[in-house]
């Protein structure tokens, strides 16, 4: 059994196992062995290149204090800041897919990931993309998003 990553209304099916920009992981996944959830694991950092919030299997491990947690839910995760704005999100949909948002910061660039769309650090839109990930990583570019050989 299989799941679906579910990020800026792209759907990324067969167990993507690590989601990167380029060259950079962004965060990754895997499946529970007994319950067969999405697992997923994050470090996000903030434009100082300071983590801020830090995922393991589900689990949030730490969370800056300037940081609003919203849900602390294996199954949803919800971190913003004072302005209301997601910094990061996970949620479970069903056994079978994982909704994934946030502010991801890449070597000074703003990569964004809302419920409808990404937003590249050009300002590029990516929405409505299929990709069967096969069970290897996913990358996220200028030109789209695709599985890695």
């Amino acid at each position: 059994m299989t799941f679906t990553l579910l990020i800026g209304n792209n759907f990324i099916s067969n167990g993507p196992k690590r989601i990167r920009y380029n060259d950079k992981i962004l965060f990754s996944l895997e499946q529970h062995q007994d319950t067969n959830i999405p697992n997923i694991s994050v470090n996000v950092l903030d434009q100082s290149n300071n983590q801020i919030v830090k995922v393991e299997k589900n689990e949030l491990k730490e969370c800056s204090p300037e940081l609003i947690i919203k849900k602390s839910d294996p199954e949803h995760l919800l971190i913003v800041d004072k302005a209301g704005e997601i910094i990061f999100e996970s949620r479970i949909l069903d056994s079978k897919t994982i909704l994934v948002s946030g502010i991801f910061y890449i070597d000074n660039s703003r990569l964004t990931i809302t419920q409808n769309y990404i937003i590249l650090p050009t300002e590029k839109w990516i929405m409505h993309d299929k990709v069967n990930s096969n069970n290897r990583d996913v990358v996220i570019t200028n030109e789209g998003i695709s599985s890695t050989s």
